[in-house]
């Protein structure tokens, strides 16, 4: 009999085989020690004990392959208590992309149906997208004891054209922008924070004395569709301090609350705030362009880029700030710090009324 081998995930998985009538069947029992009270010993036995049963019950039991809808779903399920909930919500988006193969017994898929779907898909999405449902897909198959090797043909990688919108284009948002808005663009368009950090500050995370801002915190959607606090962003890449000049952080709502947040918004209703304003100004850069901006004029100034990476916690080559609350700086750090908050001041004096 199989031994259950154990996945990234902390699960055990045990494949088997056996012959149901004329054909060989094959099936994997996956346990995960959250079904165990956490105890990993009795997941990999549990795992083992119903792939044994199964093989050895072949009196009674009538074959029913699994298809690929309830492949999707049996996975999902699995994961729920371990993923982030952003993540299962993803899941459940892509599920109705593989609707055309939804009845197709998940063992039984091959390379030309996961073909067609490619082909269908590329008619309106990149090729990103393709591969991120089609590798979905593939993980799902393989949770239902589908092992076959897969070869297939992607379409062409077309570049993604960045709409990094200019100084003038940033300077129109904050001449325009009420109090709220001027600071959610400036941790945006100067602090490279992200729609879900932004909305995740809390008043314990800013320190006014250091000029500086904790982010190690995201806000996400549920399954149920409405937002939770995720005390960690889903990379540790992505907890950083991020320093900017005092005015800016006077524009931050301050409250005698440690625990209230900065913002009183969801992610959702952020963006939709920053999208009218950008229409009124005529601006066609969305809000996640600003990160753009922010990358942008610190390469300008001639920055390393793996001070830039850190700054907004992108991983490629960078060394990250792991802790969050770091009173001293290196010597490099605080240059290139007092460059990037010069230029701010200068640039956007009137702007944000320096």
């Amino acid at each position: 009999m199989a031994n259950a081998s154990k996945l990234p995930s902390g699960a055990w998985r045990t494949q088997v085989a056996k012959k149901v009538g004329d054909k060989l069947v094959r099936k994997s029992f996956t346990v995960h020690p959250d079904e165990c009270q956490g105890d990993t010993r009795k997941a990999k036995t549990l795992s083992e004990q119903r792939a044994r049963e199964w093989v050895l019950d072949i009196k009674t039991e009538i074959y029913s392959p699994q298809s690929v809808e309830k492949a999707v779903d049996n996975y999902i399920a699995d994961r729920s208590k371990i993923l982030s909930p952003s993540t299962i919500v993803n899941y459940q988006k892509m599920k109705k992309y593989f609707e055309p193969i939804f009845n197709i017994p998940a063992v039984d898929i091959g390379t030309q149906d996961l073909q067609r779907l490619i082909n269908d898909m590329s008619v309106e999405v990149s090729q990103k997208t393709i591969k991120n449902r089609i590798g979905f897909l593939l993980s799902v198959l393989d949770y239902a004891g589908n092992d076959r090797k897969f070869r297939l043909r992607y379409p062409q990688r077309v570049k993604r054209q960045l709409r990094t919108p200019d100084i003038s284009e940033v300077y129109m948002l904050l001449d325009n922008a009420d109090e709220t808005q001027k600071a959610i663009i400036c941790l945006a368009a100067f602090g490279s924070l992200r729609r879900g950090e932004i909305c995740a500050l809390r008043q314990k995370d800013i320190s006014r004395d250091l000029c500086s801002i904790s982010v190690h915190a995201d806000m996400v959607i549920t399954p149920a569709g409405s937002y939770e606090y995720k005390e960690l962003p889903k990379t540790s890449d992505s907890i950083r301090t991020v320093y900017l000049p005092k005015k800016i952080i006077d524009l931050l709502p301050i409250s005698e609350d440690p625990e209230e947040y900065l913002f009183k918004m969801t992610p959702t209703n952020l963006w939709k705030r920053y999208d009218r304003l950008r229409k009124r100004c005529g601006v066609e850069a969305g809000l996640h362009d600003l990160r753009h901006f922010a990358a942008s004029f610190r390469s300008d100034l001639n920055i390393p880029s793996k001070y830039i990476e850190e700054v907004g916690g992108w991983a490629k080559d960078s060394h990250i700030m792991t802790t969050i609350y770091d009173n001293t700086l290196s010597s490099t750090r605080k240059k290139y710090v007092h460059l990037t908050n010069e230029f701010i001041e200068k640039t956007f004096h009137d702007a944000i009324n320096l």
